[in-house]
């Protein structure tokens, strides 16, 4: 893609509607890749949707979905009982209301529910029916949406049902907003566009949308490709704005050179910043980030880069080098799958990592960062109760879930921190092991080539799903040895990773002293490393290998 919007480095550029509309038309078609080439059996069946947000007080959003073609004697609708990137069950349905079914006259057609989420329509011989309802949206999240006089924010499945069986097929997405509102998302390719078409439904859901009175949108280029920031900022930004962006520009430059740039033109962040909300959720071509701290000073303006850092590297790590559950997408169950330790706890780390290799936090900050995880790793109980493998399937018990009765969090412990530190361990050793030559970022292009790049086996995107197999094979390549020992030890297993001894291989001392509250933990540069040590850590320390 050519450059769309020439941006000086360092100064990233604010975009007007006017100017954003002429970037975008000189070469941005469309954000989005062709899908898979497989389909569903079924033929094909003409879906559009159409949103409006005509009550802001009564946090009521308005949904209409046509459904044209061969319907059959029955149709049936799901609402989405979970969301991807939260993996508890939520049961959306629970805030639809006020359903109707209508023939192509206005005639009322037969529906009843099959279950809380299932709607069935009788359709009688007809060729088009229309379904309309109502959701009540009031939770600002990575998960749920919102409608209120401030802004209308939404997350696709939970307002979206879907016809059963014709999830791959294209659907179109009208929407109608507030007058003077503005509308941005991440397939918008022109300002205030309101018309919207999806290759299927996974895509549209995995498209969340921001309407509001303003916002502010700024633009780069890096490895031509057009990244936007979108901030809707609750109150002064207190300078802070620019700043912001240009760390965020920084980022993405490092992130994109671990696996590859990622495949697509365009990338969307969408910041809601001092209202009532506090997530991060990843999708396909934007990711969304909620925090309740509006920037009053540099401490909470790096906490939103670090959201920023994490949910960017997502958009290769569990988007598209995925779990073999996660794409295509079965809503209408939680699913329990084993590998959120890789897909979650790697991304924490490269994000957390990634701030030091673009020169965003200094090294003394992070290896007190690190002292952090290394002491989760070490003193928390749930970490000898459940091992990574464990913790990634057990999440639909954990991830947001509700918990109405009483449960034993200590006989839990978080794949995200779990993960993490297998990272680091798993980082040293295979450069340790190669002198420096090879890294982590191997194991994760050695995932890519043999899943995304693998022959498509459905009609979402390309490739297939990874399995916990591919990830020990990955491993063992870019290490040059067989890791299944390491992999049943400290992923099927509880024991310790060994945090020391592979810090040691870098030249850092992990060293320990009694606290008020338990053991503290630091890492210290060891003064008498070896060279071949100080290389290790040079290599870890700004992400790069010998060659």
């Amino acid at each position: 893609m050519p450059n769309l919007v020439r941006a000086v480095p360092g100064r990233p550029r604010r975009l007007s509607l006017a100017f954003l509309a002429a970037a975008l038309a000189a070469g941005c078609a469309t954000a989005h890749p062709a899908p898979g080439a497989q389909r569903a059996t079924e033929p094909r069946l003409q879906i559009a949707y159409a949103i409006a947000t005509p009550d802001t007080i009564g946090h009521l959003y308005e949904v209409r979905i046509d459904i044209g073609g061969a319907l059959g004697d029955t149709l049936r609708l799901q609402m989405p009982v979970w969301s991807p990137g939260r993996y508890a069950r939520m049961d959306f349905a629970r805030n639809v209301r006020d359903e109707s079914v209508q023939d192509v006259n206005g005639h009322a057609v037969r529906y009843d529910r099959e279950n809380g989420s299932l709607w069935r329509i009788y359709p009688a011989g007809a060729g088009h029916v229309t379904m309309r309802y109502r959701v009540f949206a009031d939770n600002l999240s990575g998960t749920f949406s919102v409608l209120d006089t401030a802004h209308a924010n939404w997350n696709g499945a939970s307002l979206f049902m879907y016809v059963v069986g014709h999830k791959p097929d294209s659907v179109s997405l009208a929407v109608t907003t507030p007058a003077g509102w503005h509308i941005i998302n991440g397939a918008s390719t022109s300002p205030d566009q309101r018309q919207f078409r999806f290759a299927n439904y996974d895509e549209m859901i995995d498209t969340p949308t921001e309407v509001a009175k303003h916002f502010d949108v700024d633009s780069f280029t890096v490895d031509h490709r057009l990244y936007r920031v979108v901030v809707h900022h609750n109150g002064s930004q207190n300078g802070y704005h620019q700043g912001f962006v240009r760390a965020v520009e920084r980022i993405v430059r490092y992130e994109n050179t671990v696996i590859a740039p990622p495949p697509l033109t365009m990338y969307t962040f969408l910041f809601n910043v001092g209202y009532d909300g506090s997530d991060g959720m990843e999708h396909l071509y934007s990711t969304q980030i909620q925090t309740r701290a509006p920037w009053t000073d540099s401490a909470s303006v790096m906490a939103t880069v670090e959201d920023a850092a994490h949910e960017y590297f997502h958009t290769w790590n569990v988007k598209r080098i995925r779990p073999a559950l996660l794409g295509p997408f079965d809503y209408s169950a939680e699913r329990y799958q084993p590998s959120l330790w890789v897909a979650e706890g790697w991304t924490q780390y490269y994000g957390e990592i990634g701030l030091l290799r673009a020169g965003l936090v200094s090294k003394e900050d992070y290896y007190q960062t690190l002292a952090n995880v290394i002491e989760e790793n070490l003193e928390s109980p749930g970490r000898k109760v459940v091992s990574a493998r464990m913790a990634s399937f057990l999440a639909p018990f954990w991830d947001g879930a509700a918990t109405p009765m009483r449960v034993d969090r200590s006989s839990f412990f978080s794949y995200y921190t779990k993960g993490e530190g297998l990272a680091l361990v798993l980082d040293l050793d295979i450069r340790a092991r190669t002198h420096n030559t090879k890294s982590l970022d191997d194991v994760l292009r050695a995932l890519k080539r043999s899943s995304w790049d693998a022959p498509n086996a459905s009609y979402y995107l390309q490739g297939r799903g990874y399995t916990e197999d591919d990830v020990v094979r990955a491993a063992s390549e870019a290490a040059g040895a067989d890791l299944a020992t390491w992999f049943d030890r400290y992923v099927g297993g509880v024991d310790d990773p060994p945090f020391a001894a592979s810090l040691a291989q870098a030249g850092l001392r992990l060293e320990s002293q009694a606290g008020s509250h338990g053991t503290v933990y630091t890492v210290v540069e060891d003064p008498n490393a070896t060279a071949d040590q100080l290389l290790v850590r040079h290599g870890w320390l700004t992400g790069t290998v010998t060659r």
